[in-house]
């Protein structure tokens, strides 16, 4: 071994596979949940209304354009 100390764990399979699947759920409920609490601001349903609007009336910007200034 080196001179750096590694910390390795075993696991059971089953374990593993477990721990995966539920962090796959955990990402899934945190989206609905981000999801649902932005659905109760309305300062951002405003700006996503104002942005919808302006969208459709073709008020766009070149997102390589956008970078750029933004750099």
């Amino acid at each position: 071994m080196s001179n750096k100390t590694k910390n390795i764990i075993t696991l059971p399979k089953k374990l593993f596979d477990s721990l995966i699947e539920a962090q796959k759920n955990w990402e899934r409920v945190s989206n609905e949940l981000e999801d649902f609490l932005l659905s109760l601001d309305k300062r951002f349903i405003r700006k996503m209304k104002k942005a919808r609007k302006e969208h459709l009336k073709g008020k766009t910007r070149d997102l390589i354009k956008l970078k750029q200034e933004l750099e």
